[in-house]
């Protein structure tokens, strides 16, 4: 497995899509600041979203997806000057049910809206999720190489229309999917990608990232990933602090914690199986920095994610 679908899964990504919008201008619509990370999918019309701390309104046209990865505040509009109003106000009385959909009143030109949600575990956020920006715009540009997330966007568009058994399960699987192909666009769409995004396209570093990922329990040394990737350990070293913004041993250290979070959480293996899966000689010192990393041990956070859900 690649390190981004081992990241995606550790950090237990999940989502779901809230409620279609078939809107007549005029309309407007704002949202509060939210841990979840909000996307928008343009499915008709021309429309606009502004950014609590952008002046510029963002243009948005039919087949765009808008992601917010930091649940900053922001509003859609029918035009860049556009009032708003909060989304509680807009869908107060309306049936959510089949995902509505949530209408106006208007009578000017139409737009269609899916808006829905990305949401991974609130203890568990990887670098990956914070090197993306405050706002992904991946445009409908008719490219060949976009065609897969084009037809993921159709497919879910599909589903919340004709409502039929098991779309909410369809739905939901299809989040997570859209997820790691918006991460994709973006990363082939940036010019430059930020902090970790950077690091799986470097030869060396993104090397690096792949043998830990594969073998996590390994006795892994600086002076060992340097000689595996055929670089110095010195500029290794700095390459990889460069890029993921935190030391080769580090890095290790917090990917191993994210795989025993998950594990816990997840499985009935023995606290001294997952030491061992995770690199750990014994249980006590595993005990010892999962305590540091999590700061709560094994055992309590295994009770605590039992019985909270999307912990």
């Amino acid at each position: 497995m690649d390190p981004l679908s081992d990241i995606l899964g550790a950090v237990r990504l999940g989502g779901g899509v809230h409620f279609r919008c078939e809107f007549a201008a005029p309309w407007g619509m704002s949202m509060t600041a939210t841990s979840d990370m909000p996307f928008h999918v343009v499915v008709r019309g021309n429309f606009w979203l502004r950014l609590a701390d952008r002046d510029e309104p963002l243009a948005l046209r039919a087949g765009d997806l808008v992601v917010l990865p930091h649940g900053g505040a922001h509003a859609l509009l029918d035009s860049p000057d556009g009032a708003a109003r909060p989304v509680e106000e807009v869908i107060a009385g309306q049936s959510l049910d089949h995902y509505g959909p949530v209408t106006n009143d208007g009578q000017g030109e139409p737009a269609s809206i899916l808006c829905g949600y990305f949401r991974c575990s609130r203890d568990s956020r990887h670098p990956v999720l914070a090197a993306l920006p405050d706002v992904i715009h991946i445009r409908h540009s008719g490219r060949h190489d976009l065609a897969w997330l084009q037809t993921s966007l159709d497919f879910m568009i599909h589903e919340t229309r004709t409502a039929r058994p098991g779309a909410e399960a369809v739905v939901d699987r299809l989040v997570g999917v859209l997820f790691i192909q918006m991460v994709r666009a973006y990363v082939e769409q940036a010019e430059a990608p930020p902090g970790m995004l950077a690091a799986f396209a470097d030869p060396q570093i993104g090397t690096a990232l792949e043998l830990m990922h594969r073998s996590p329990k390994d006795d892994w040394t600086l002076e060992r990933l340097a000689r595996r990737v055929g670089v110095s350990r010195s500029a290794f070293a700095e390459r990889f602090v460069q890029l993921v913004g935190q030391t080769p041993m580090q890095y290790l250290t917090f990917w191993r914690m994210q795989l025993a979070r998950k594990l816990l959480a997840e499985s009935r293996l023995s606290t001294a199986a997952i030491a061992e899966r995770v690199g750990y000689r014994s249980e006590a010192s595993f005990g010892k920095a999962f305590k540091k990393a999590a700061g709560t041990g094994p055992g309590a956070y295994r009770r605590t994610t039992a019985s909270t859900p999307g912990a």
